[in-house]
């Protein structure tokens, strides 16, 4: 009996121990075509805001050792997806520093993180982007954020951690071409 209480602790301690994980951003938008930027090109960069190394743990009796870190460039991953969105609103996405429009988006915050160190439930996730327009001499800033709470029993795989982040960047990053005051400054400075 004392030996099957020790296996079934063994077990226990093992579940709630977990690797750390490395995600691949590749996040992505939907926008319905538009001829806001007709003739113009445009020149998208990201850049990485995000304080510290990771974006958090899932938690466990070891979260210190349960890190969820990105395996791939940010700053690449964000500029791609909005250059596509862009490119839906008929700008010429350039690599020159000379285009019409620079968009430059910074990745102010990214976390998966779970609050609970000693079993995983419940995961906070949220992700902040500064975007910031700039057409001759007006640049029009726009924050837009997205966050929410996973909860589930066991451990969340890679797999289920990357699409998760992905999407919520990609609801971030889609609420840009839906503000109205982004649309209205393009249309007003182009």
């Amino acid at each position: 009996m004392k030996k099957m209480l020790l296996f079934l602790g063994a077990i226990a301690l093992a579940a709630c121990a977990h690797s750390p994980l490395q995600i691949r951003l590749q996040p992505q938008v939907e926008v319905a075509p538009d001829t806001i930027g007709a003739g113009h090109t445009i020149n998208v960069r990201g850049a990485n805001k995000l304080p510290g190394g990771g974006l958090g743990s899932l938690g466990g009796i070891y979260a210190d050792s349960s890190n969820v870190t990105l395996a791939n460039g940010v700053e690449t991953a964000m500029a791609d997806a909005l250059s596509e969105g862009f490119a839906a609103w008929s700008f010429r996405p350039v690599e020159s520093g000379a285009a019409d429009v620079q968009v430059v988006a910074n990745l102010t915050g990214l976390s998966y993180d779970s609050p609970n160190k000693l079993y995983t439930s419940k995961v906070n996730t949220s992700a902040e982007v500064q975007l910031q327009v700039t057409i001759g001499g007006a640049t029009y800033y726009g924050n837009y954020s997205t966050s929410g709470v996973d909860r589930s029993l066991v451990k969340p795989d890679r797999a289920e951690v990357e699409a998760r982040v992905n999407g919520l960047l990609s609801a971030t990053l889609q609420r840009a071409f839906a503000d109205e005051k982004l649309k209205s400054f393009l249309r007003q400075h182009l």
